[in-house]
């Protein structure tokens, strides 16, 4: 197999993981009543210093504003977020943790450290270290197509 035919292979293997990802992640976290993109969501937020933004969190979801107020409407409901609005333009969004989301994601350390290892057994540190510096490469490209 060429290099052109191994990229599309690769292109077209993204779509295939991140299908089964939601798939084992969603089950892994049925029994919580979450779903791997309201995790994903709660993951995101974690990032930021402040409370971020909606806009803030979905462009690095690489989502849309609408569909990341949904996930964190449901999140809200269920007292793992807070939307809030901004203090000086009320415009403006915001979404913040809860002490419920921090002790739920304390209590469940354990076994999601146990999934992600799982998720990962069979690889060398070494392919570990280049699929990750290579998914980051991606990724930027990305954001260099979406900038021009």
């Amino acid at each position: 197999m060429d290099l052109f035919d191994q990229q599309k292979d690769i292109f077209g293997k993204v779509f295939l993981l991140a299908n089964k990802l939601q798939i084992i992640g969603d089950a892994h976290l049925k029994e919580h009543d979450i779903t791997i993109k309201q995790w994903f969501l709660i993951t995101v937020i974690s990032h930021f210093d402040d409370s971020p933004m909606i806009t803030e969190v979905a462009s690095m979801m690489g989502s849309s504003r609408q569909n990341v107020k949904q996930l964190a409407n449901k999140l809200q409901d269920r007292g793992f977020v807070t939307i809030e609005k901004d203090r000086q333009d009320s415009r403006i969004l915001r979404l913040k943790l809860t002490t419920k989301n921090e002790v739920f994601w304390s209590e469940t350390a354990e076994k999601d450290r146990d999934f992600i290892l799982t998720l990962f057994k069979g690889l060398s540190i070494d392919e570990i270290t280049h699929m990750y510096s290579g998914i980051n490469k991606v990724l930027e490209q990305i954001d260099y197509i979406e900038k021009n």
